[in-house]
């Protein structure tokens, strides 16, 4: 039969790639702006502005110390507040924090600009 099933296959994933893009992050939407973190002890307290987005959800809260390439989401369930705080921090650690708009119409902001903040 030759090559038209692999040129099938190479479509599909061509369209599937797309369609991921298109439902990816920022599809119009505000990421949040003036993201700020402080350290007391071993938990921080991350605030943010408000986004001001008809569709708005809420947020997701990310953390990464410098050793870790990519943020982990901290919060468990969304986060309807402009101010978070992380617990179970390690003591002389430097955080970065970052925060990411969700929306109800299933899309996503980008992360915010990270704040960082020592644990003492």
């Amino acid at each position: 039969m030759g090559p038209k099933p692999l040129y099938a296959v190479a479509v599909c994933l061509i369209l599937l790639g797309v369609a991921g893009i298109a439902l990816g992050a920022d599809q119009g939407h505000d990421d949040p702006l003036n993201v700020a973190a402080s350290c007391l002890g071993n938990s921080a307290t991350v605030s943010w502005s408000a986004v001001s987005d008809n569709h708005l959800s809420g947020y997701d809260v990310y953390r990464k110390t410098s050793g870790e390439t990519q943020f982990t989401r901290v919060n468990p369930s969304i986060v309807t507040a402009t101010v978070y705080v992380v617990t179970g921090l390690s003591s002389g650690t430097t955080y970065n924090f970052a925060v990411m708009s969700m929306f109800n119409d299933g899309h996503t902001s980008a992360l915010s600009v990270p704040a960082t903040c020592t644990t003492t």
